[in-house]
């Protein structure tokens, strides 16, 4: 469910490292507020909770103040019934990594851009695209939409648009 958080208030992660356990992904996180860190976060990826250390001990002014945002958050639709969902603080925090993991990407495939050619057509799978080595212009652009027709997405021009090219949306 990601992307379900829209306010993230003044909360960030740092320091993500992710892995591939048993069920998905997890984390390894500090979590911040502002700029001071509040927490250390874990996710085993084994089915259970987000695990979240807190600076200040379990009840503290940090773990209250993140319970009070969170409350300020609207219910999520479930994908599977008619149910609305309240979010957790574990939720909260795998949010929060799951948007710097798509920054980072973000990031990845902007730095890409300045010497190659990234793009996908609605044949690729999801997440899939094509990088190609060579530099993005009108020439490049027109070979491009010539093999694959115009409804090829160049990822150089969404980003360079501002916007967020499909596979990370």
């Amino acid at each position: 469910m990601a992307n379900d958080i829209k306010d993230f208030g003044d909360y960030s992660v740092k320091n993500v490292k992710s892995f591939m356990g048993r069920e998905g992904l997890g984390f390894n996180a500090n979590l911040y507020r502002g700029k001071k860190k509040i927490a250390f976060c874990f996710d085993d990826a084994r089915g259970g909770e987000v695990d979240i250390d807190w600076v200040g001990g379990w009840k503290g002014e940090e773990a209250t103040l993140l319970e009070q945002h969170i409350a300020t958050l609207p219910k999520v639709q479930s994908s599977y019934s008619d149910m609305e969902l309240t979010i957790d603080q574990g939720w909260f925090v795998s949010e929060l990594v799951t948007k710097w993991e798509q920054e980072k990407d973000l990031r990845k495939m902007k730095k890409q851009c300045m010497t190659k050619i990234l793009f996908r057509t609605p044949k690729h799978k999801l997440g899939q695209y094509v990088i190609m080595s060579a530099t993005f212009n009108g020439e490049t652009k027109a070979k491009i939409q010539a093999k694959y027709g115009n409804d090829v997405e160049i990822f150089n021009e969404v980003l360079a648009k501002g916007e967020t090219p499909s596979v990370l949306a």
